[in-house]
């Protein structure tokens, strides 16, 4: 990556993950996300690119300490460090892994960043894959590993499996996974005579209907970046590849149009200084509202009952998938290996299941969801079912170099379209410009 853009993404990882991640929260427990179209899995080996492919068979692994970056916080950091804990004591090796606590997200991107140019990366890092566009060749590849020593790949929920092979080789596994539900307030609804909208149509009717009735906006979203993508992704439009916008067309128009109209006509707002809705609809100013499945245990539903759906749709049904992956930096054959057998235990159907039911992630094996211990979760937990009826049409970030950019430029200049009542011919070119400009520097 040429330095220019090496010392932007330095500068504005902390403003943008502060933004989307958590000013005034703990920026695990929200996660926000870009969504992009999901990169077909290969099982190629990634010839064509620098990345180190490493042998996955894991004989003869001698003792040693693995650095460990991450941004979990709180109840997640706890969680982290007890399921950390376990692997130390019990794993047969001696493999000691030591937990680093880099801050929030935007802070962890900037510190990656920084180490990849001075080639001093940790053995293992959370990651978006939009922050490693740049220095791909770092990542270790982990063909091999999940050829060769895996327990069944294709028990990981197949979006998180497209999502880390976007690069063209498998450059992660799936962590600390999440996704947008619609959170909303069931009491007014039911007061109303209203049930949680399906579809943008269904939507349209509700929030006429409680702008009449409560005089209160009926939704908004956390990110509205990742609002958009989702919704061209519904109304079947492509949203940005490497060389610009793929939205300048009919079907963009008519997304746009939906969206304008929804804040024009007084249905939708900003969340303004509050950062998350969390807060908003916790004190009944908003009908509903669209954000992480983590922010559940950031809403106050005292005196009123919490509903929690699928997002709506139109053509094509898409869900965000948000939350990072855990991806390898580790040179040393023999830390790789030790590396490979923590992550094997991270994603094991025991442990997720176990991360899953504590932070209110997601697990990342379909047996776990279906096993009966987080079955027997679920059915006393409004967020967890409406999540995961999504698995199956997930779509993960954009992963190529200025995709990262292109969140916090979207999220500007669609939140100042709003502000200024744009019509949507207006706010649409401003959105082709915006992320053109980016891209095609």
């Amino acid at each position: 990556m040429k330095l220019k853009k090496m010392l932007a993404v330095i500068l504005t990882a902390t403003m943008v993950f502060g933004m989307l991640t958590g000013c005034g929260k703990n920026s695990s427990n929200n996660e926000t996300t870009t969504a992009g179209t999901t990169t077909a899995e290969t099982t190629t080996a990634a010839e064509s690119t620098n990345a180190e492919t490493t042998s996955a068979e894991n004989t003869g692994i001698e003792a040693c300490t693995i650095e460990f970056w991450h941004a979990m916080n709180n109840k997640q950091e706890e969680e982290l460090t007890a399921l950390t804990e376990k692997f130390n004591a019990e794993n047969e090796y001696g493999i000691t892994v030591n937990l680093t606590n880099q801050g929030n997200y935007g802070d962890l991107s900037s510190k990656l960043t920084a180490n990849a140019a001075a080639d001093t990366l940790p053995d293992l890092a959370q990651a978006y894959n939009n922050w490693l566009s740049s220095y791909t060749d770092k990542l270790v590849n982990l063909n091999d590993f999940v050829a060769n020593d895996f327990d069944n790949w294709d028990d990981i929920v197949s979006g998180y499996r497209d999502e880390n092979n976007q690069f063209g080789f498998i450059s992660g596994i799936p962590f600390n996974k999440s996704t947008y539900v619609l959170f909303y307030n069931k009491t007014l609804f039911d007061e109303l005579g209203l049930t949680a909208p399906t579809t943008w149509d269904e939507l349209l009717t509700v929030a006429e209907t409680i702008k009449t009735e409560k005089g209160i906006e009926t939704i908004g979203w956390d990110d509205l970046a990742g609002m958009f993508q989702a919704m061209l992704a519904q109304n079947g439009c492509d949203y940005i590849d490497e060389n610009g916008a793929l939205f300048d067309n009919e079907k963009g128009l008519e997304t746009v149009t939906y969206i304008m109209n929804l804040y024009n006509k007084g249905y939708a707002r900003l969340v303004g200084e509050d950062k998350y809705f969390s807060n908003v609809i916790s004190n009944q100013l908003i009908a509903s509202y669209v954000g992480s499945s983590t922010g559940a245990s950031y809403i106050t539903a005292e005196n009123w009952e919490l509903g929690v759906a699928p997002l709506v749709s139109k053509d094509v049904k898409a869900a965000n998938a948000a939350g990072t992956n855990i991806v390898m930096f580790a040179k040393d054959t023999n830390k790789q290996k030790a590396a490979w057998e923590y992550l094997k235990f991270l994603t094991s159907a025991e442990a997720t299941t176990e991360w899953a039911m504590a932070t209110g992630y997601l697990p990342v094996r379909t047996s776990a969801y279906e096993s009966d211990t987080y079955q027997t979760f679920m059915a006393s937990d409004a967020t967890a079912p409406a999540a995961y009826s999504q698995a199956g049409y997930f779509i993960s970030q954009p992963a190529f170099e200025g995709s990262y950019d292109v969140m916090q430029t979207v999220n500007a200049t669609l939140e100042e379209q709003i502000l200024n009542e744009a019509d949507p011919q207006t706010a649409l070119d401003a959105l082709v410009e915006a992320v053109n400009g980016v891209l095609q520097k």
